[in-house]
């Protein structure tokens, strides 16, 4: 007999972003024919998407009691349960009291800003009883482990994949005529315009295109993602840098390898990145990346085969990087082939072995 996994997640099938593709691609991984997966999402409509065998996505539910609520009918239905796992680990007061209900295992999955802030003691105690974290990345790992008194062996670093279609090719010229970026260089930044996320450094860029443009006159940065805080981003740019950049809007995921073949250097000096699966994107398509100090940034950039890691707020020295990069050329697509997809797997898998093979929590008497 397989085993079953409640999965409680903020974002996965039918969703956009970071988080929602990580969850996908562990998801992914997971089903390997013996294991049945329940997603619970609060986002993302997977209707009419072909999820892996033995997967199965509800209907998300956005509000805190009808979700809560939700879950316990789903679990009871779905039982007997194995693992819950926690995708966000404010989900983690629910997570709890389910794998107590069921007498799961408890699994808590640690992203990156949900843990470097300030914790609550009620989330702090229920992370320190989860049988397993696993985070995105060596920094959110060490950040975790100083806030939370957790054994060092149950804290493990699960980090994202890079999928298959993300390879070097051609640059598409139908795609820079459509675009009108002329002769270049081309920068290309591409995440969420989020008020709550200015952290990834547009406005630095912005602020130094001026003087790059002195030496490269048809630079251009183009900006792909959207947001709530575009409006105000764009007034940004056109004051920093006058015709210098293109926003784009929501980019498709099925556009994006030809996005990062079309660039010259792909620029997101982020402070606070749970990891960056873009970074890893880009440089698999040969892209040379220049990503921000903080976070997990230097799991997803960790070497000069890449590309560098610098302080936004030292505009001189973000200047010279995107620069000297430029003239270096490509990237080594061969320094992120351990976060492909066939590494991920065998990883992702040994991990829930590892689960596995501890005791059954007591269950509560459901």
């Amino acid at each position: 007999m397989g085993t079953r996994i409640l999965a409680l997640v903020g974002d996965c099938y039918g969703a956009r972003g970071g988080i929602a593709r990580y969850n996908q691609d562990l998801f992914d991984a997971l089903a390997d024919g013996d294991t049945e997966i329940l997603v619970l999402p609060r986002h993302g409509d997977a209707r009419g998407m072909a999820l892996p065998p033995g997967v199965r996505q509800k209907p998300p539910i956005f509000g805190r009691l009808g979700y809560s609520l939700a879950a316990i009918v789903a679990a009871w239905r779905f039982r007997p349960i194995d693992t819950v796992f926690c995708g966000h680990v404010f989900m983690a007061p629910l997570g709890f009291l389910l794998a107590r209900l069921f007498g799961a295992r408890y699994w808590v999955q640690a992203h990156g800003t949900d843990v470097w802030q300030d914790l609550r003691g009620l989330v702090q105690c229920l992370i320190r009883n989860a049988d397993l974290v696993s985070t995105v990345s060596r920094e959110t790992r060490r950040i975790l482990l100083a806030r939370v008194d957790l054994p060092p062996e149950r804290v493990r670093v699960l980090p994202d994949t890079v999928q298959d279609v993300f390879t070097p090719g051609p640059a598409p010229a139908a795609l820079r005529d459509r675009l009108k970026l002329g002769a270049g260089p081309v920068l290309l930044t591409v995440g969420r315009l989020a008020s709550n996320e200015r952290y990834k450094g547009h406005e630095p860029v912005f602020s130094v295109l001026a003087g790059l443009r002195r030496k490269f006159p048809d630079l251009v940065h183009v900006v792909a993602g959207d947001g709530d805080d575009r409006q105000r981003l764009e007034a940004v740019a056109a004051e920093l840098a006058p015709g210098a950049v293109r926003f784009l809007g929501f980019v498709p995921d099925a556009e994006l390898p030809d996005l990062y073949r079309l660039a010259d250097l792909f620029v997101m000096p982020s402070t606070e990145e749970g990891f960056g699966i873009v970074y890893l994107e880009a440089a698999a398509c040969g892209l040379r990346v220049v990503g921000g100090k903080g976070g997990g940034t230097a799991d997803a950039i960790p070497d000069e085969r890449v590309g560098v890691i610098v302080d936004p707020a030292d505009r001189a020295a973000l200047a010279a990087a995107i620069e000297q990069q430029l003239e270096r050329g490509k990237a080594d697509p061969a320094a992120v082939e351990p976060y492909r997809r066939s590494h991920f797997v065998a990883a992702a898998r040994a991990l829930y072995a590892r689960l596995m093979a501890q005791p059954r929590r007591m269950s509560s008497g459901l």
